[in-house]
């Protein structure tokens, strides 16, 4: 299929303490960050957002914000609003706010109704490739999304450029499924390797409100 309209996507990683009971909202955690989150929900163009913790590395959680433009994201991040997101985290934090990652990407589906990213799929493979050449990959990616969909367990592919090139250009892979690594060998064509790789328990989600006529 066709890759759908790219939505511009605010990516967060927080150092969240392991321990943190953040999805209980009768704890002092579960409070602040249903705040945080009715904070980043309440920012112009929101469409929806998406968070869990890493598999390999519990102590960080991750969420991402999908909105109308990228310029809404960046403007959230000069806002007295993400200021006092930082401040509701701290106290739940093991390390430095400053430290927090922030990224975006242009996220598109690649298979029908894919399930990753807060849409079903228990984890979700994520990778961000150093590509060297745009177009051979380009032709490399179509062929992994008419493949990997098919892998026993694979729950959907996403992914998308990122808007912030780091060592070069970028994209971020996105997969549903357990069996990632396993068709690997076509993405490690036309770049050079991949930045970061792992696994996100997406298992939360909240959706725009839709008006009522």
């Amino acid at each position: 299929m066709p890759p759908t309209s790219a939505m511009p996507t605010q990516m967060f990683i927080f150092p969240i303490k392991e321990k943190a009971e953040t999805n209980n909202p009768s704890t002092r955690e579960g409070r602040i960050w249903s705040r945080v989150l009715d904070i980043f929900q309440g920012w112009e163009g929101f469409h929806r957002l998406y968070w869990g913790i890493h598999v390999e590395e519990p102590e960080y959680t991750e969420i991402h914000v999908v909105r109308d433009t990228v310029h809404q994201h960046y403007s959230f991040l000069a806002s007295k609003e993400w200021q006092e997101v930082l401040q509701l985290l701290e106290p739940i934090f093991h390390q430095d706010p400053s430290l927090c990652t922030v990224r975006h990407a242009l996220i598109s589906d690649f298979t029908p109704n894919p399930k990753a990213l807060g849409k079903g799929a228990p984890f979700t493979g994520t990778a961000i490739y150093l590509i060297s050449d745009t177009d051979g990959w380009e032709k490399a990616w179509a062929l992994w999304t008419t493949i990997v969909p098919n892998v026993p367990g694979c729950m959907g592919v996403t992914g998308g450029w990122m808007v912030e090139p780091v060592e070069g250009e970028e994209i971020l892979c996105t997969s549903g499924g357990k069996d990632f690594r396993k068709k690997g060998v076509i993405l490690q064509l036309h770049n050079h390797g991949f930045r970061e790789y792992g696994h996100v328990a997406f298992t939360n989600s909240r959706s725009k409100r839709e008006a009522n006529l």
